[in-house]
């Protein structure tokens, strides 16, 4: 077991001793259980499952962020983190419409790839609210 807790700009959102975590890194998939090797690593646009004492799943839409471990403690800092269960699907799927509607009106280099980077983090928030 160690204590795992979830960050965002609006304060904790999770906190829990847990058996084990998986989420996405820019270089692939890890997971990792307790007495790991210090790490500090970047996370991608991606759900991160949890895995807890009485052995249920808890898992989290993460918009990026930096996790890091160390020992008995790991912390994830994200701009947004949201349960499956508390997505909206409805307007994830209409504020990824509209991204893809703007992306293709759009000549604007820096502009596509913020409206390419909001659409991966709405089709994350869908398919996370199908898992409910």
């Amino acid at each position: 077991m160690f204590k795992f807790k979830v960050v965002t700009p609006e304060g904790v959102k999770y906190e829990e001793d847990v058996q084990y975590v998986e989420f996405k890194t820019k270089e692939g998939s890890m997971g990792t259980l307790t007495q790991r090797l210090p790490i500090v690593t970047s996370l991608r646009i991606a759900p991160v499952s949890i895995k807890k004492a009485d052995n249920s799943v808890d898992s989290f839409a993460i918009h990026g962020g930096i996790l890091e471990m160390t020992g008995e403690e790991m912390t994830i800092v994200t701009t947004a983190a949201e349960r499956s269960e508390d997505i909206d699907i409805e307007a994830a799927k209409k504020a990824m419409e509209s991204a893809q509607e703007q992306i293709k009106a759009t000549e604007d280099q820096f502009k596509k790839i913020k409206l390419q980077t909001r659409i991966e983090k709405n089709l994350l928030r869908v398919n996370m609210s199908k898992r409910k």
